[in-house]
């Protein structure tokens, strides 16, 4: 990401925009960026202090310095660095010094009085270390981030990709002085709240009348005190929320000028370099929903259409079924776990024992039936739809669901 005074903006009554490149400029800056990407690969193998001085040298020539700093930051971000010696720098210099005091004066020319000279003392320690003597000159301050030695990228981009992550992290800048974030949600929430979990916020939802939920997210770092920590954290889920469709952010900046409103959506074009997932997370799963769909039924399938608060962390079902007469149901499937997995996942599902929830449990699980009777089904290798469509259709109960570790084997 950009360093804060990289970010680019404009500020009136009520907004911050980032100053996005447009694709009016972005032939001009494709060429930058290119021009970029090849003085890198002509730094693969030169240490990190050359490379600084080419990127200086570079920037001086034009007067849209800061992006040029941008975009190089973003390149920067990728490259890995490695001293060029494995051994242990301040070892080394403890052995050059520590012989160097001993033979006090050092000189680089021997007379009569004076006859230990530098070469000495390294060739002397070179012996020792199984080195080169010349090379300890070159290795000696090698650990300094300066000296350290390109050697590789973590990621190539292409033109187009730096500037597509230039206009990213642009955005992103925005949000590391954000408050607070609002989400209108419509679709994909499995992986937006995977995102809001990874980057540690706080949220609270509610769904809205038209469909959908509405999600703020905060948390105590902008409660508490003034600090940028929340609002980086905020940056990191926004490529996470690109990778998901049919929503709507707003988020409230602390900008120089006072509170301002920073406004994104899913047209805004920006892209994401996060990977996107298999929209299943199993063959089970995949497999259960093509069969469903060739099926003749009146019961409509949507893949984790719904979204169970569970105060402090939510349930998103795999699967939601919905009738044209208003019914509606939905269905965890339980497959392959580990003893603290499927604990969690049970503490989740008896918080939800409320909901019209069924379960489909792999029977390998080797739990007792008796707990889940009426709201189960069962299966060994693959969930069948006409087990799936009786339960549907079946007289809704109101038993609850009672789970115990001795029921599950765990």
């Amino acid at each position: 990401m950009l360093t804060t005074d990289l970010v680019r903006y404009t500020i009136d009554d009520n907004h911050i925009y980032p100053l996005f490149i447009s694709r009016r400029g972005s032939s001009r800056y494709l060429r930058i960026c290119e021009k970029l990407i090849n003085l890198f690969a002509g730094h693969m193998g030169r240490t990190y202090g050359e490379l600084d001085c080419a990127l200086e040298q570079f920037e001086s020539t034009s007067v849209d310095f800061k992006i040029y700093r941008g975009l190089a930051k973003l390149l920067l971000d990728q490259c890995i660095f490695a001293s060029s010696w494995e051994g242990d720098h301040e070892i080394l210099r403890h052995r050059i010094f520590e012989k160097a005091q001993a033979s006090y004066p050092i000189v680089m020319q021997p007379d009569l009085l004076h006859q230990c000279t530098k070469t000495d003392v390294l060739s002397e320690v070179a012996v020792e270390l199984g080195e080169r003597t010349e090379r300890l000159d070159e290795i000696l301050y090698g650990d300094l981030f300066e000296n350290r030695i390109m050697t590789g990228l973590e990621r190539e981009m292409s033109p187009q990709e730096l500037l597509r992550r230039y206009n990213l992290a642009l955005a992103q800048g925005i949000l590391y002085r954000a408050v607070r974030m609002r989400l209108w949600l419509r679709h994909d929430f499995k992986t937006i709240f995977k995102y809001i979990k990874l980057a540690q916020l706080m949220y609270e939802i509610q769904p809205l009348p038209s469909g959908g939920y509405q999600v703020d997210l905060d948390g105590p770092a902008s409660i508490l005190r003034h600090t940028q920590k929340y609002g980086i954290h905020m940056a990191r889920f926004l490529p996470g929320l690109l990778l998901t469709s049919g929503w709507q952010m707003s988020a409230l900046i602390d900008s120089e000028r006072g509170p301002r409103t920073f406004q994104l959506d899913d047209t805004c074009g920006l892209h994401t370099y996060y990977e996107k997932e298999h929209p299943f997370d199993s063959s089970v799963e995949e497999k259960f929903f093509r069969a469903f769909e060739k099926v003749e039924t009146d019961w409509r399938i949507e893949r984790e259409a719904e979204v169970i608060d569970l105060k402090g962390t939510v349930l998103i079902p795999d699967f939601t079924f919905t009738h044209p007469d208003g019914r509606s149901r939905s269905m965890e499937i339980v497959g392959f776990w580990t003893p603290e997995y499927l604990e969690k996942k049970l503490s989740k599902l008896q918080k939800a024992g409320s909901h019209n929830l069924l379960i489909a449990i792999n029977e390998q699980l080797r739990c007792s039936k008796e707990p889940f009777l009426g709201r189960a089904i069962f299966f060994k290798t693959s969930v069948r739809v006409p087990q799936v469509l009786e339960a549907l259709d079946r007289t809704e109960t109101s038993s609850s669901l009672t789970l115990s570790e001795e029921s599950c084997g765990i």
